[in-house]
């Protein structure tokens, strides 16, 4: 295992570099995670455009909306972008009474919100509308003359659960991009420490290894293994750090968390193998290393939530890696049951076997067989 422990040096040898992929990603993930989940949940603040006179249907929608929401009745004669400015809020929404009569009415399909950009308050809003929306709708296609009576009997039987669903889905919201962070870190740190295998190649330390008793296979093998020691160093921070510093709960034992997030690890070690053995350049691996991170951690989720891009997107995201380790990340913050992450778990694992099997492959036939 010589060449397992020199890499290891290689790779941990600077200090700084050690502290910029290592330690700073487990701090600020560590951090966000734990200030998301700990805090005492503050109420959303939303501006609410309505009618004088309004109906009893716009009434109704408002009163759910006050129940999880700090509401500020707008002025729809002043700029609305200036009373957002000056109120602190997020989003406004237009509830006069035509534009709540033709949702009911299925003759509209959205509600009018005005945001500045697709904030979290926006995306909470709105699937909150939708739940008071979707039984105001159910209720008035089964009996459009009495459907206020059987909608405010729901509404008035399940405030609770809706105010707690809100919660948790806030909850979720910012966990999301605090693991889509922490997933980009893992997959910048390997692909910059598989950097290793063609610095060897280009500096002719290859042939003067396989000049020694360490077979083809036994470098890539050990060359694979210590980029991953890297990886589950972090990982292995990152997972301590939250249980003993911060006494996060993960709902899961510790090492079914530290398991789970290895196969992650895993899985980009081996893509960044297969990387490497294709692009097979140094000076275009700096280049392109960027542009591969970028567009895989947006498409995959990292960035922002998955429903809010179009539906094209969301399918797109079903064939990159990222979208399932941002998955199985977020899963373990918030705390799910393992069984609910086999699907995802299994689909990780067949990314890592198709990785390795063409890195491995590609790395023999472009890289070491041409020394």
């Amino acid at each position: 295992m010589a060449v397992f422990r020199i890499n290891i040096k290689r790779l941990l040898k600077d200090k700084f570099n050690l502290f910029l992929m290592i330690v700073l990603p487990s701090v600020a993930v560590a951090l966000s995670t734990f200030f998301t989940t700990s805090v005492v949940e503050t109420t959303y603040k939303i501006g609410v455009i309505i009618d004088k006179d309004k109906s009893n249907t716009a009434e109704l929608v408002e009163q759910q909306l006050r129940k999880c929401f700090d509401v500020k009745i707008f002025d729809p004669q002043k700029s609305i972008a200036s009373q957002m400015v000056q109120s602190g809020v997020d989003c406004v929404v237009v509830l006069n009474n035509k534009a709540v009569d033709d949702i009911i009415n299925e003759k509209s399909k959205n509600i009018k919100i005005y945001t500045f950009g697709k904030s979290e308050t926006h995306i909470v809003l709105k699937e909150y509308l939708n739940s008071i929306f979707k039984v105001l709708i159910s209720q008035n296609n089964i009996n459009s003359t009495r459907f206020l009576e059987s909608s405010k009997y729901i509404f008035e039987h399940s405030p609770l659960v809706l105010s707690k669903q809100l919660k948790h889905e806030s909850k979720a919201i910012s966990v999301s991009f605090a693991s889509g962070f922490f997933v980009m870190s893992l997959f910048w740190l390997a692909l910059n420490a598989s950097n290793i295998i063609l610095k060897d190649y280009q500096e002719r330390v290859i042939m003067r290894i396989l000049c020694s008793p360490v077979s083809k296979q036994s470098y890539i093998l050990q060359s694979i293994l210590s980029i991953f020691a890297v990886i589950f160093l972090q990982l292995l921070f990152f997972i301590v750090l939250c249980k003993y510093f911060f006494s996060f709960s993960f709902g899961v034992n510790f090492l079914s968390v530290l398991l789970v997030l290895s196969i992650c690890g895993f899985m980009f070690v081996s893509f960044a193998v297969m990387f490497i053995s294709i692009v097979n350049d140094i000076k275009k691996l700096a280049a392109l290393n960027s542009m591969v991170v970028t567009i895989m951690c947006m498409v995959g989720g990292c960035y922002w939530p998955l429903h809010i891009m179009p539906k094209f997107m969301q399918k797109l995201a079903l064939v990159f890696p990222t979208t399932y380790a941002t998955n199985l990340t977020k899963n373990m913050l918030t705390g799910k049951p393992l069984e609910s992450m086999l699907i995802d778990i299994l689909i990780v694992l067949a990314f890592c076997v198709l990785f390795i099997l063409v890195g491995i492959n590609q790395l023999s036939k472009n890289v070491i067989s041409k020394m």
